[in-house]
């Protein structure tokens, strides 16, 4: 029973253990930054949950080795602390240069594709690393990066327009024009409106108002209103250098209604990104509620598991030391009897002594022809008050449960319980020994019911 007790306290511990070391499934690395990116396209506003599922692809994808993956995550969640965090920014847009490089390192000659995806990769990270450079004032190394992203199709005009950048920043708007006449114009995409932008404060900064109050036209007829805001900003600028003071009214209105509208959507956009901090804080600490729970009962369980154990062993040592006790009192009872039977033996041998002597004098008497002479009353009292001290009490309980026996079934009874022979209650009662005999099987029959011819009238004597 104990070794069951203690199994079962083991397999629940162990059950108790499993499942708090037991998570969730994750999703891995690739599915949990579509699911990033499928959440920031389908809910623009969910930036805090944008972000983290941003966190947790980097560290699944660091965990699986995915190191592209990873890159992508780590490109994605620069950009978009570039305004908040600029020093995690360029750490993260680091880490993911370093993944690329390790990505390079593991592919490849043949696979073309994959080449073709970690050169595609690697120039958005420059382009990410470089405009970090510049907003930090990092110019030498965004200059650099941004050079060295003009070798790239995809990447050129953006990489133009931020050398064009540059130089307006530095003041040299001449060369800032001449670097930005090679962006091109013909794309209508959300993604050139940066580098019109730049191209348009080109023309701007070398007072080419009419180049620059057409690009900000075309920019203001964007659904962005962001968008629509700086270019109305500008064009009131262009309309103030111009002294067009009939039109400045309505742009300068029109600006203000597309910055209220900007401010409004930053206000939203904030308050969704504030509530859902608070809710992961909340959720944070509903799990660390849970953990810490978990883990008190956890400790409480394993104390009581303890305690039980301990309780088994205390019993079982009890036990043990109980039995020792008894076999030990058992042992004393034992030797308490042997001596007490040694002592009814030694009394039993003193009564045999006594009944014997009384027996040669019953011997000189029939010498002397005097055959009525027995043991007195007074004699047959001595020796019924030693059988009574020496076997607690046989007469008189021989008296109590059987009042019908005669004196002298009662005398028989004590003669046979010391153990004497017939030969010597023969000559006791001065009759011979058949029928000393006769009156203990008549006695045996009659008196206790026993039936047995095997069983002497000594055993009957003994159960009483």
């Amino acid at each position: 029973m104990k070794k069951a007790l203690l199994t079962y306290c083991f397999l629940a511990l162990t059950a108790i253990f499993a499942a708090c070391e037991t998570r969730d499934a994750q999703l891995s690395p690739a599915a949990c930054l579509a699911a990033a990116e499928q959440l920031h396209q389908t809910s623009p506003d969910s930036v805090k949950a944008y972000e983290d599922l941003l966190r947790t692809t980097i560290r699944e994808a660091e965990t699986a080795k995915d190191q592209m993956t990873g890159a992508r995550a780590c490109l994605l969640l620069s950009a978009q602390l570039q305004w908040t965090d600029e020093h995690e920014a360029i750490a993260l847009a680091e880490q993911a240069q370093e993944a690329v490089k390790r990505a390079e390192n593991e592919a490849t000659t043949k696979n073309v594709k994959s080449a073709d995806e970690i050169a595609k990769l690697s120039y958005a990270i420059k382009l990410t690393l470089a405009g970090l450079y510049e907003q930090t004032g990092d110019n030498t190394r965004a200059r650099s990066l941004y050079n060295l992203c003009l070798s790239d199709s995809a990447s050129h005009q953006i990489a133009v327009s931020r050398l064009a950048n540059l130089s307006l920043v530095e003041g040299d708007a001449m060369e800032a024009l001449r670097i930005a006449r090679e962006i091109n114009m013909k794309g209508t995409d959300s993604t050139d409106i940066e580098p019109r932008f730049i191209l348009a404060n080109c023309y701007l900064q070398c007072d080419s108002l009419a180049q620059a109050r057409a690009i900000y036209e075309d920019l203001r007829r964007l659904p962005n209103a962001k968008t629509q805001y700086i270019a109305e900003r500008h064009l009131a600028e262009i309309a103030i250098m111009e002294s067009d003071l009939e039109g400045l009214p309505v742009l300068l209105d029109s600006a203000f209604a597309s910055a209220e509208a900007v401010f409004f959507a930053a206000l939203q956009q904030k308050d969704v990104y504030f509530r859902a901090t608070l809710e992961q804080e909340r959720k944070a600490e509903r799990m660390a509620y849970r953990q810490k729970l978990s883990q008190w009962m956890l400790i409480g369980i394993s104390v009581v598991a303890m305690m039980t154990v301990a309780f088994l062993i205390m019993l079982s040592r009890h036990r043990r030391m109980m039995h020792q006790q008894r076999l030990q009192a058992e042992l004393r009872e034992r030797e308490l009897m042997e001596e007490r039977l040694l002592q009814q033996g030694q009394k039993i041998q003193l009564l045999q002594h006594f009944i014997l002597e009384k027996n040669e004098v019953l011997r000189r008497l029939r010498e002397e022809g005097d055959r009525k002479k027995q043991l007195s009353a007074r004699e047959w009292l001595d020796v019924e008050q030693l059988l009574d001290s020496t076997t607690s009490g046989f007469v008189t309980r021989l008296r109590t449960r059987h009042p019908e026996f005669s004196e002298e079934d009662i005398q028989l009874c004590m003669l046979t319980r010391m153990k004497l022979t017939n030969q010597v209650i023969a000559s006791i009662y001065l009759i011979t020994v058949s029928a000393v005999k006769h009156r203990k099987l008549k006695l045996k029959k009659d008196g206790f019911g026993e039936t047995d011819p095997e069983r002497p009238l000594d055993d009957v004597l003994l159960t009483i």
